[in-house]
């Protein structure tokens, strides 16, 4: 069984020094990008967009990690609205230890956040990046891509199993938003969260050549 204290000592912490370092270089560019020219704006998209691709892969790495560790499913959820994401510790509460009198057999691995259960975050993308994704974006098996995030459920959420595996396979595109609204390709990037390894890989977009091209 797993004690609490190790349990509170988990969270975020063996990466906290690269989501804080992350963070802090997000709130910096945004200033910058308050008063920047034309080209350091430009400039300083590519590095949010760059910052933005670091989060969510930070983050569904560390709920892999932790569902391995730990031996219970994590649930990553993706707020496409506000452009955030969240980790859930699914392990039923009380740290998932049945002595424990927070402890409820019945939520654990229920992919919703009961009493007791642990939630981090919300983690949110640098400003002016967002989830989404150009027309015409094909997915790696060649298919039409339909939603930035193609992780079934309301809010889309992808399970971390302890054998490292999810529950499917799935992409997370992010942009940032005034290149959405123009549809413009180029600066949206792709992760591949693959389905019996839960290895995130990150990709260059594909697209469908369209008839004006």
């Amino acid at each position: 069984m797993r004690s609490i204290s190790k349990k509170g000592k988990s969270g975020l912490s063996s990466r906290g020094s690269t989501f804080t370092g992350v963070m802090i270089g997000v709130a910096a560019l945004g200033m910058i990008l308050a008063v920047g020219t034309p080209q350091t704006v430009q400039l300083l998209r590519r590095f949010q967009s760059k910052d933005a691709v670091q989060i969510v892969t930070g983050v569904l790495r560390k709920a892999r990690t932790m569902a391995v560790q730990e031996k219970n499913e994590y649930v990553v959820f993706f707020d496409l609205e506000n452009s955030k994401l969240s980790i859930l510790d699914d392990d039923g509460g009380g740290d998932g230890n049945p002595a424990n009198e927070s402890f409820d057999s019945t939520n654990r691995g229920n992919r919703e956040k009961d009493e007791g259960e642990k939630l981090f975050g919300p983690f949110k993308l640098p400003d002016g990046q967002i989830f989404g994704f150009v027309g015409g974006t094909v997915g790696p098996d060649g298919s039409y891509v339909t939603s930035p995030v193609t992780f079934s459920g309301f809010p889309p959420h992808v399970v971390f199993f302890p054998d490292g595996s999810v529950n499917e396979e799935g992409v997370v595109l992010v942009m940032p938003e005034v290149e959405y609204r123009q549809q413009k390709r180029g600066r949206d990037k792709m992760m591949l969260v693959t389905r019996y390894t839960g290895s995130i890989v990150i990709r260059e977009p594909g697209y469908y050549k369209l008839e004006d091209e």
